[in-house]
């Protein structure tokens, strides 16, 4: 006589297992998130002390100079094709001008990179002119006879924030040079008072496509930004701002676009 087998899975049992998984990956996806972004932060670091310490060879072969902007527009990215060029020189490559955790400046990258210049071969542009749109935020003053406006100081700050224009600061391990990218377009209604992910700019305006911060909780809210200091090293800053009256964030700089580091 033969025995029936009954060694199979229910059906009950098939959903109770496929329930459980579920439930794990439900556990387990937003940790895993969170890992990846924090890996993301360390790397996008490591990117940003490069451009801190191509500044710093850049005031060495131009008598403590830095790479003064030429434009008066207001945001803070935008590099001269003539810098890049050193900058590229000193190490850097076109991946490293973006932080790994903006996903515009990744998915959109020849936009950013070749916005005001359309002359890129693979490996270098073929004149001095216009301009790049970086993936992080350069605390240059103007060259004169332009000038920025001050720098908003928030009520935690121990000393006055300023725009370089040299290498040659006193303490330079709490002066700021390069920081994420971390931006806002004025929203209504929302934590803060800004849209983080959608900044509409040149880029749009000409590709539809937008600007955003680079380390986003949500689309209102950054986590924070990655400050790169004179002396080279970078230190992870919590996105933390003043907040005025009405509830909204206060900006550090806002020509053109509201910029918080």
């Amino acid at each position: 006589m033969k025995v029936k087998n009954n060694s199979g899975f229910t059906l009950i049992e098939l959903l109770v297992v496929i329930s459980i998984i579920a439930i794990l990956m439900s556990i387990l996806m937003p940790a895993l998130t969170r890992v990846r972004e924090q890996a993301r932060q360390k790397s996008c670091a490591t990117r940003l002390r490069q451009h801190v310490l191509a500044l710093n060879m850049y005031g060495d072969e131009n008598q403590s100079k830095l790479p003064l902007p030429n434009t008066a527009g207001g945001w803070l990215q935008d590099v001269a094709i003539n810098t890049v060029h050193f900058m590229l020189r000193t190490g850097l490559t076109r991946p490293l001008f973006y932080c790994p955790s903006n996903a515009n400046h990744q998915k959109f990258n020849d936009y950013f990179w070749m916005f005001n210049n359309q002359s890129w071969d693979g490996s270098k542009f073929l004149n001095e002119t216009g301009f790049i749109v970086s993936g992080y935020c350069y605390l240059l003053e103007l060259a004169p006879p332009n000038k920025r406006p001050e720098i908003r100081a928030y009520q935690k700050d121990s000393e006055k924030k300023v725009w370089l224009k040299t290498t040659l600061q006193q303490q330079p391990a709490t002066k700021e040079v390069v920081v994420d990218s971390t931006m806002g377009n004025a929203k209504a209604g929302t934590k803060y008072g800004w849209d983080f992910r959608q900044v509409p700019g040149g880029i749009y305006s000409q590709h539809g496509v937008y600007d955003q911060s680079s380390h986003l909780k949500n689309d209102f809210e950054p986590a924070g930004s990655n400050i790169g200091f004179m002396d080279g090293h970078v230190e992870w800053r919590k996105f933390e701002p003043d907040i005025d009256g009405n509830g909204t964030a206060v900006a550090r700089y806002t020509l053109g676009r509201a910029f918080f580091w």
